[in-house]
């Protein structure tokens, strides 16, 4: 009887929690990160939208809400990497990058819409809509990119959390192909670049920090899609 029952438990735990290589982050795991997230960052808890999508991707919009597809939670395995991906997304909010990049653009078209007046050319006013339109709907700059991977790391020290969360995330993304991006700007640091200015952001407040080793999905290559 001991026997039976002990082989029900196995057979339970292994489906509610699945093996290794088919872990995923649940949305409870999404949304319990993203409130410990805003608590350490002592900011508003923005709305949390988890959205149908395979292709894994993480943003806020407008700075005023935060979106997750069920394709990134997905590909990562531990809730310190989700916690490291809303910390960055909680950074673009915090250090309020969507209102510099708005203004970036409207700077830009009424620099546009003044030389159009200038030489008379109605076709560059135009113009400068578009353009105007299309920077505020673009990926933040290169720059903010690391102030936000930066916010993430120190959120996790404040927190006194596993800060290798961001940096096992962005190589899970990096070995798939994927960016943390809305746009097709592609706005962020190339992948080798972004994940030794994170490693070695920590190694700076940890040196003897052990990072978890991180493995391609199988049957998948770099840049291969499914």
């Amino acid at each position: 009887m001991k026997k039976i029952l002990s082989g029900v438990l196995v057979l339970l735990a292994a489906c509610l929690f699945g093996s290794a290589a088919d872990a995923s982050i649940g949305e409870s795991s999404v949304r319990r990160a993203w409130k410990s997230v805003t608590g350490i960052a002592e900011m508003d808890e923005l709305p949390l939208f988890i959205k149908e999508d395979a292709v894994p991707n993480a943003w806020v919009e407008a700075g005023k809400s935060v979106t997750v597809t069920t394709g990134l939670m997905k590909l990562l395995e531990r809730e310190e990497e989700i916690f490291g991906v809303l910390s960055h997304e909680a950074g673009h909010a915090k250090l309020k990058h969507y209102e510099s990049r708005v203004k970036q653009s409207v700077g830009l078209s009424i620099a546009a819409l003044l030389l159009g007046k200038a030489i008379g050319d109605s076709a560059l006013g135009d113009l400068a809509v578009g353009v105007g339109t299309n920077l505020a709907s673009a990926g933040y700059s290169r720059e903010k990119e690391v102030e936000a991977d930066d916010f993430a790391v120190d959120l996790a020290f404040k927190g006194g959390l596993d800060p290798t969360g961001l940096y096992t995330a962005l190589s899970r993304l990096s070995l798939q192909g994927g960016r943390l991006e809305p746009s097709g700007f592609n706005s962020h640091p190339p992948d080798a670049r972004r994940l030794s200015h994170v490693k070695e952001r920590i190694l700076k407040r940890a040196p003897d920090t052990k990072f978890p080793e991180v493995k391609a999905p199988k049957g998948e290559k770099k840049g291969e899609k499914k």
